[in-house]
């Protein structure tokens, strides 16, 4: 990760009280009771809030557009061994490194999230591009907290830390987290029962993503899969999300990357937790979700934005994904998000 010309930005993440410190006094901006705000036409807007939530883990919501290159160095000095989650919002990115591993765009080839647990020596280099739009969660928690709340035993807790511990893990996002990761945006703008309910979303998020991960290193002790072959199945990702109005065969599929068919299907399903209907199915949901919840473009043209030609079609499927229609996510009262 190189420097090169652009702006240092030292950042103090020990606690989000010193983070938005730290960041008031490097930058300006206003600081409120949880929340740092900033509004600099030279350097851009930054909106960050944390909740306290009453649960066994701190959780953050956040906006950040620059209007200049920057170079993070985030140091932690907390005297206690803590678990940082930082999930990327679909569609935003940065690049980030640790300096022991190789750098990771988080947002390029699917990678939505990045889990590391963090002893105080371990620094982290983040790379924010130039007019880089960010939305991301930052989730962070003391380690004793982690087996209790997954409800595993001690032994198995131990390992798993073991396992985490000081590594940068990177993971492909599924829809189920991205739809828990789009609610907390959205009810980050509620203001009837606001914390409630973005306590009960966080509990979902933290719980999902530490039994992922948990399977996770099961799975890699089991049946382990090769770099060239996760490369080669990130390609499949993005030629069959590439064009939902000509969403490929799994004969297509095959063909184009020479597999064979039931190779294809077992081999996805390792890599992706869901066969590949399931896996397109939900990314068009996904998709559409988005769509209704942050345009106000016509029901009709997202259907087919999201490769449904017939309204009534992409309506059922829309139901059935998610228990409620097109035009009753757009009715509620929820607020949307800026």
């Amino acid at each position: 990760m190189k420097k090169d010309n652009k702006r240092i930005l030292y950042f103090d993440s020990t606690s989000f009280d010193r983070t938005y410190s730290k960041l008031q006094k490097d930058l300006g901006g206003e600081l409120l009771e949880r929340q740092f705000i900033l509004n600099d036409p030279e350097i851009g807007q930054m909106y960050l809030e944390y909740f306290d939530i009453g649960a066994p883990f701190q959780l953050s919501i956040n906006y950040c557009h620059i209007t200049q290159d920057l170079y993070v160095k985030d140091t932690n000095e907390s005297e206690t061994t803590q678990l940082f989650i930082l999930f990327m919002r679909k569609n935003s990115s940065i690049k980030i490194s640790d300096y022991a591993s190789d750098e990771m765009h988080l947002g390029a080839r699917g990678v939505k999230y990045n889990i590391m647990l963090r002893q105080n020596q371990k620094d982290v280099f983040i790379d924010i591009d130039k007019d880089e739009e960010m939305f991301w969660i930052g989730m962070r928690m003391d380690l004793d907290k982690i087996g209790p709340l997954i409800n595993i035993n001690k032994k198995d807790s131990d390992e798993f830390i073991d396992y985490l511990l000081n590594q940068n893990y990177y993971e492909e996002s599924n829809t189920e987290l991205e739809s828990i990761v789009e609610e907390l945006f959205h009810a980050q703008k509620l203001t009837i029962g606001r914390n409630a309910i973005i306590g009960g979303l966080g509990l979902q998020l933290m719980g999902k993503l530490l039994i992922k991960l948990f399977e996770h290193k099961k799975k890699k002790l089991e049946n382990k899969i090769s770099e060239e072959t996760l490369t080669k199945y990130f390609e499949i990702k993005d030629y069959i999300l590439s064009d939902y109005n000509n969403i490929p065969t799994t004969k297509d599929i095959a063909l184009k990357f020479g597999i064979g068919e039931t190779k294809l299907k077992e081999d996805f399903k390792k890599v992706f937790d869901q066969s590949i209907f399931s896996f397109i199915t939900s990314h068009r949901m996904m998709d559409a979700h988005r769509l209704l919840r942050s345009t106000d473009d016509l029901i009709g043209d997202i259907s087919k934005e999201v490769g449904y030609s017939h309204l009534s079609k992409f309506t059922g499927a829309f139901k059935k994904y998610y228990g409620y229609t097109p035009s009753e996510l757009r009715g509620s009262k929820r607020i949307k998000h800026f």
